[in-house]
């Protein structure tokens, strides 16, 4: 026996300038050597079969060979890049095919690029889930092809291709995504039992009146799990390139197929247990060796409650995955949530904390940085169809913060706000260079003393936004900026970024 774990297989693509690690198995006690682009490394499988071994940094390339030999066994790999691997995680926003983005019409006319590469981790989520259904199309590496492209995440595509057009390598993406998912699910076990105490106990209350026997053996026959081709149904087709009225929503749910789903909705959602996504799809796909995660997660704490625990449940993410990766430092890039008021019965309950905890953690934890969303959101559509501009925000952060170019790549932050009788004085970080407007005046802040809210001037002065009254203001006063559940932010600096949402008090 000799083989390697399934996602090194033809046409994938192998981090540059880093050391690789490769393992699969083979015969407990065989030598397993691996060669590539000249390097070699070489290990014993355990007791247990399994191997792994670490190869020395590879150079850029767009096709190469790899060769695992034990024995008289060969295994070889056909059509290997090396370049750049990110991982794209989170839920349904960074899972949104391109094929279903804004801009698709014109994307899929693009010549294909063979460098852009991208792989699907399986949506598992509990054991023999691969097996219940049809898995064959997922766990697969594909090309940005005319056949393929369809499949890549659409925030994937356009972070990856602005990065091997700046730096002049191939780009593969590995999504580990679920859309609808809780942060709960991706931390592991540990951290669920320290500091997600609550989702525990919303886990318990789902399931305290679930026959455990019954709700398995019903699982292996439930339509809902079958994500052997996610979002490649009918309901995706209808509900993601656009934004249905709740009339044709209704007309669609009466169909004969999805009125079968109706008893299956009724149950708890096997990827929603806490720590199963980390055991399922993460640890599986880990050390795969990468540069860094963009990640895209939260509207799912928000709809159950927690966002108070969303801080702690971010930066149990990143940890997590970071030891799994074996990587202390390992870069994040988070999107912070865009505005959103309701879709499809639900109802942002309060995103603006979900934002607060992500920029909090995204501010004190080293490599981590904040992606700004504040001008992308649809009032009435939880799924933003323009990706483009999330995409191009997270490459500026890669090519600032991992890349090492000179640019501009952070959103205005408030840095402090400064009040005398006529006037409050907005001082940003990240904008040496300036700010602007796009409108005539200002969208999303509120000024108010007490309850009563006051009119304002604005002028716009290098780094800061300078708030002109009539009248003086010699009570205490509450700036609110994208606070309401829905807006769109039209201040942004000198690289197109617009500023994060704020509530401050003089």
């Amino acid at each position: 026996m000799l083989e390697t774990d399934k996602i090194f297989q033809n046409g994938m693509m192998l981090q540059r300038e880093k050391p690789v690690k490769i393992w699969g198995r083979a015969d407990a006690g065989n030598k397993v050597e691996v060669l590539i682009q000249g390097k070699r490394a070489a290990a014993i499988a355990s007791e247990d079969s399994r191997w792994e071994m670490e190869i020395p940094p590879l150079s850029v390339s767009e096709k190469e060979q790899m060769f695992v030999y034990s024995g008289d066994q060969t295994v070889q790999i056909d059509d290997v890049a090396i370049g750049e691997v990110w991982i794209a995680g989170g839920q349904s926003n960074m899972e949104f095919q391109i094929c279903y983005e804004k801009h698709w019409d014109r994307v899929k006319q693009e010549a294909a690029n063979e460098n852009l590469r991208f792989y699907d981790v399986p949506e598992i989520s509990y054991n023999g889930q691969d097996k219940d259904f049809d898995y064959s199309h997922v766990g697969v590496w594909r090309k940005a092809d005319s056949e393929d492209l369809r499949y890549f995440s659409a925030v994937g595509y356009y972070f990856q291709k602005e990065i091997a057009e700046k730096e002049n390598v191939p780009v593969g993406i590995i999504g580990i995504n679920w859309g609808g998912t809780r942060s709960s699910a991706w931390v592991c076990k540990d951290t669920i039992e320290k500091t997600g105490t609550p989702w525990i106990q919303l886990y318990e209350k789902e399931f305290s009146n679930v026959n455990k026997e019954e709700y398995w053996k019903a699982q292996k026959n439930n339509p809902l799990n079958d994500h052997g081709n996610p979002n490649m149904d009918s309901f995706s087709a209808f509900m993601l390139p656009r934004t249905p009225s709740q009339e044709e929503i209704m007309e669609f749910l009466d169909r004969d197929e999805e009125k079968a789903k109706q008893p299956f909705l009724e149950m708890p959602s096997p990827q929603n247990i806490p720590s199963c996504l980390f055991e399922h799809m993460v640890k599986p796909t880990a050390p795969y060796t990468v540069r860094g995660v963009i990640w895209y997660q939260g509207e799912s704490d928000d709809g159950c409650g927690m966002q108070d625990i969303h801080g702690k449940m971010l930066q149990g993410v990143i940890n997590d995955w970071r030891k799994e990766w074996g990587e202390k430092h390992l870069p994040f890039l988070v999107v912070q949530l865009p505005g959103w008021r309701s879709w499809f019965g639900g109802t942002n309950n309060n995103f603006a904390a979900i934002r607060r905890y992500q920029e909090e953690v995204c501010r004190k934890e080293k490599n981590a940085w904040l992606c700004s969303a504040s001008d992308a959101g649809e009032e009435f559509d939880i799924h933003p169809k323009d990706k483009m501009a999330i995409g191009h925000r997270l490459a500026l952060l890669a090519c600032g913060h991992i890349y090492g170019e000179s640019i501009l790549c952070d959103a205005p932050i408030l840095k402090r706000a400064d009040k005398d009788p006529y006037k409050i004085c907005l001082t940003f970080s990240n904008a040496e260079s300036g700010l602007k407007i796009k409108g005539d005046e200002i969208q999303a802040l509120t000024v108010k003393t007490g309850k009563r809210e006051v009119s304002y001037h604005v002028n716009i002065k290098a780094d800061q936004v300078e708030l002109i009254f009539e009248e003086p203001l010699t009570d205490k006063v509450t700036i609110d900026f994208a606070q309401d559940c829905f807006y769109c932010v039209n201040l942004y600096n000198e690289a197109d970024i617009p500023a994060i949402p704020f509530s401050v008090e003089c």
